[in-house]
């Protein structure tokens, strides 16, 4: 087991591991696979425009025309082309000009597009060009937008809407895609109260930190399958781990009873039933006692801490990273923005800040806000996202550049 290691360590070990323990795949139609994410390439089956089409209303030209439209000559329309004519239809037309409409195949003497505006429509069923045309104006050719047989999307990308329209146009029909994983959760404490059974006691708080797992798991595009409230005993926390892995989960997390007390059981559980502890505690804050293990069965497990913003760390950055390896998705990167106050920090620890970022006159900037200690949670409701500053930083003053998360990987925070 490693102890003490650092942030860059611990997100090695993690991607070590969950790179061993991909999320399963399951056949989906497209329109079931938004919010998915893809496991396996998207191949165009057609290519986009799946022929020469026209880009405008107006008049196909061919090469002879064109010749004649920059005479000022009038040329013979030879007949009218419509969206939904096949191209057998288009090539039958034979002349110098056709009448086109948007959409409609090219006929393959076709060389340019000229658009109604630029046109005098002759009652001899003759048209003059007022301007000339260039070779290929307003043909959309076969296959400019996307070429039959290529790869549209690669793995690891979450489907959105934009997506379906793109992948249905090519001939897409249904997706590889990962299911959605399966995840346990626990909150430990004999202190904690459910927010939904009524005021706390003397001595009790709320249970904050599993209604925000279950939550940011649900945002990450997981199923909860086991949620419990373990009590500060070494074999409650046993039960709930075989029960865990009896559900057949992809990952597990508990908040709490990760540190050095006396009813800090969640390490002495693990060994009991067999797991592997990977690391115990990351040169970092919030968060230090961070905990990752692998369960007999493969499952992985994160043991967070149970203050509230601890929680919210690892589960953000950690519990987010590994969930983003099983299921191959391209791994995030941080948007490096001019910070607007001085921060102090030891070097030899990383540290998450609490940050929201703001439209500054020469763009956007990032401020770390009051309230950084692991209980402080009112911050988080004004806060956009997270400055990281990693052990080998010391501190930073007004300027200088730092890395941003947004509190959401998935999006940019509003004010972009």
């Amino acid at each position: 087991m490693l102890q003490f290691i650092s942030m860059e360590e611990a997100f090695g070990e993690i991607e070590e591991r969950a790179g061993k323990r991909l999320i399963s795949k399951a056949q989906v139609p497209l329109e079931e696979a938004v919010g998915r994410i893809l496991a396996e390439p998207a191949v165009a089956q057609l290519s986009i425009p799946p022929f020469n089409n026209s880009a405008r209303d107006g008049v196909v030209l061919s090469a002879t025309g064109i010749g004649a439209a920059r005479s000022a000559a009038p040329i013979a329309i030879a007949g009218e082309l419509r969206a939904g004519d096949s191209v057998e239809i288009a090539n039958g037309v034979r002349g110098d000009a056709a009448r086109i409409m948007t959409g409609a195949p090219v006929p393959e003497w076709g060389e340019a597009i000229v658009m109604i505006e630029n046109l005098d429509l002759n009652d001899n069923g003759t048209v003059l060009v007022k301007q000339a045309p260039e070779s290929g104006a307003w043909i959309r050719p076969q296959g400019s937008d996307i070429a039959e047989g290529s790869v549209i999307l690669k793995p690891g990308r979450r489907i959105i809407p934009e997506h379906v329209q793109a992948l249905a146009s090519s001939g897409v029909v249904e997706l590889v895609v990962h299911t959605k994983p399966r995840v346990g959760l626990c909150s430990t404490g004999e202190e904690l109260v459910d927010v939904k059974s009524g005021p706390p006691g003397s001595g009790q708080i709320y249970d904050s930190n599993r209604p925000f797992m279950t939550a940011m798991m649900r945002s990450f595009g997981c199923d909860v399958v086991v949620s419990e409230h373990v009590g500060d005993t070494l074999n409650e926390m046993v039960g709930f781990l075989n029960r865990a892995m009896e559900a057949s989960l992809d990952l597990v997390i508990s908040s709490g009873a990760v540190s050095m007390g006396s009813y800090d059981f969640v390490k002495p559980a693990l060994e009991a039933v067999g797991a592997e502890i990977v690391f115990h505690k990351v040169t970092q804050k919030p968060g230090k006692p961070l905990l990752f293990a692998i369960l007999p069965n493969g499952t992985l497990y994160f043991g967070l801490p149970g203050n509230p913003v601890s929680t919210v760390v690892n589960c953000r950055f950690y519990v987010h990273y590994a969930l983003s390896v099983m299921q191959q998705k391209p791994l995030e990167t941080p948007l490096k923005l001019r910070l607007e106050n001085d921060v102090d920090k030891p070097e030899g620890l990383a540290v998450f800040l609490k940050a929201q970022c703001i439209r500054g006159k020469g763009g956007a900037i990032v401020r770390a806000l009051e309230g950084q200690e692991s209980f402080q949670t009112m911050p988080l409701l004004e806060m956009n996202g997270w400055i990281v500053l990693s052990e080998h930083l010391g501190s930073m003053q007004a300027g200088d550049m730092v890395n941003f998360y947004p509190s959401n990987p998935r999006g940019l925070p509003d004010i972009f």
